[in-house]
């Protein structure tokens, strides 16, 4: 077996690609300015976002859940 480098790790596109498409998964949701979209917005994103941690959301956001 041979070992890959991050450069080809890069151009590989597989099924982590495909199963978050649709999913805005470069924002950031949490409280706060320094993030791209708050709770609510990560609470109403259809549950395959969420379930496949497409997103990236604060901790802080499941406090009082």
């Amino acid at each position: 077996m041979k070992k890959l480098s991050r450069f080809s790790l890069k151009s590989i596109e597989g099924a982590n690609a495909s199963i978050c498409k649709g999913c805005p998964s470069h924002v950031m949701y949490g409280p706060g300015p320094e993030y791209g979209g708050t709770c609510e917005n990560y609470f109403t994103l259809p549950d395959y976002c969420r379930n496949r941690n497409c997103v990236g959301v604060s901790i802080y956001c499941f406090g009082d859940r």
